[in-house]
């Protein structure tokens, strides 16, 4: 178990095994390290954590809004006081849903940017301390494709925020360097698979998706856990201040793929004729 005696809190993991969150903790809990379980509603937290302790390893299941700074540091502070620190944060939490920017209340920008942005500020900024205090620490943020490409599966407020997410993980990485805490971001794309109850995107969307994935394939929450597994190793001591495509979507998606080889192969019969 690689991180055995570790900690780590990981925001927006409630809701069981079935969604993103639970699913990276439930992964950091079968390498060792203790949980601690963040959700807006308690009740969700506490399913996640119920399946850690199954595990044989600690939870606690916190409730908190980490778009706001006080609720924030209060986790932080409950987590460092009850189990000495944390070694590994996840910003996971998100929000958003698809609005026209001239739809949008202000109301609904702020909440989207709270969640998104303003979380992983507040939650990273909290844990400095007691990572500085334990000679290092990880940090990884779930970003997304729609803070590097037009897509109209979010909303404006949701693709600004991941975008700033990228960049205040690039920046964060320079600033803590010098303290052995890595900082990186990771874009997992459409997930199959939610928490909550929820039953996922409708067929045909899920169908699109497919067809814009250079795999051919949607991820789902295990993929994202992987990926968070192997940035929180040793095996990714070095890597700081990146963003981990863990999902690639290309434009045109598979039919841009099948025309390229569909040229490809005219080409070479071309150039067969012209021997």
């Amino acid at each position: 178990m690689e991180l055995e005696g570790k900690v780590a809190l990981v925001t927006g993991a409630g809701g069981g095994g079935g969604g993103q969150g639970s699913a990276i903790a439930l992964a950091l809990a079968a390498e060792g390290a203790d949980i601690a379980v963040n959700d807006i509603d308690l009740k969700y937290a506490q399913q996640t954590a119920d399946e850690v302790k199954a595990l044989g390893r600690r939870a606690m299941a916190i409730k908190a809004d980490v778009s706001v700074d006080t609720d924030v540091n209060k986790m932080v502070e409950k987590v460092v006081k009850e189990w000495g620190g944390i070694d590994i944060l996840i910003n996971n939490a998100g929000f958003g849903h698809p609005i026209l920017v001239e739809d949008m209340t202000t109301e609904e920008w702020r909440r989207t940017i709270g969640v998104n942005l303003d979380g992983p500020f507040f939650c990273s900024r909290a844990v400095l301390p007691t990572m500085k205090a334990r000679g290092g620490g990880r940090i990884v943020t779930i970003a997304s494709p729609a803070g590097k490409a037009m897509t109209v599966n979010g909303c404006a407020g949701y693709t600004s925020a991941k975008a700033g997410v990228m960049g205040f993980t690039r920046h964060l990485a320079f600033e803590v360097a010098p303290y052995k805490i890595t900082v990186n971001s990771i874009c997992p794309g459409m997930i199959m698979g939610f928490g909550r109850g929820e039953h996922g995107p409708p067929p045909p969307q899920i169908q699109a998706m497919k067809d814009r994935s250079l795999m051919g394939d949607v991820s789902t929450p295990q993929d994202t856990a992987y990926a968070v597994l192997f940035l929180v190793s040793d095996r990714a001591r070095l890597i700081t201040g990146t963003n981990l495509d863990a999902y690639t979507i290309v434009p045109g998606g598979k039919d841009h793929w099948d025309n390229f080889v569909k040229r490809r192969k005219e080409w070479r019969a071309q150039q067969k004729k012209g021997k």
